[in-house]
């Protein structure tokens, strides 16, 4: 298993941050590699809603399904994340700090393939730099654009 934790503060107040979260259309502009988040199952933030997440990662296109499974509104979320060679577990917690958002990510997944199983530990520092980018993106993007990163 690979954990890791990593956290931002960001300068809106926790409604706008769950706002931006919940909001399928804003993934695609933080998350690496992402081409289309498609909601399957139930609206984004209820205990059971089901999204797949397309990635094209060079040149070649993989699938993921997220699957919320615990939901304390407005502070945690728990998500399974699972595709062919991966599963993950990620959790996400909003705590208000006087007007701004800390927003703390807990990632904890496997190798579902043998190659995987072996390479994850190793590429445990490449992870938590990605994460920590996208995460930075999300914080410049609900700073800047509020709950809908479509706005200009």
């Amino acid at each position: 298993m690979t954990d890791f934790e990593i956290s931002t503060v960001i300068n809106q107040p926790v409604d706008i941050v769950v706002a931006a979260l919940m909001n399928p259309d804003n993934f695609v502009h933080w998350t690496t590699d992402l081409e289309k988040f498609e909601v399957v199952k139930r609206k984004p933030g209820e205990v059971g809603s089901i999204a797949k997440l397309y990635y094209v990662q060079k040149g070649k296109m993989y699938i993921m399904e997220d699957k919320l499974i615990y939901c304390e509104p407005g502070k945690k979320y728990i998500s399974e994340v699972t595709g062919d060679a991966l599963s993950a577990r990620v959790e996400t917690t909003l705590n208000s700090i006087g007007g701004k958002t800390e927003m703390r990510l807990q990632w904890s997944g496997k190798g579902k393939i043998f190659l995987l199983k072996l390479l994850l530990p190793m590429l445990k520092g490449k992870m938590i730099k990605q994460a920590k980018k996208e995460l930075e993106t999300f914080k410049h993007l609900v700073e800047s654009r509020g709950s809908d990163f479509n706005k200009k």
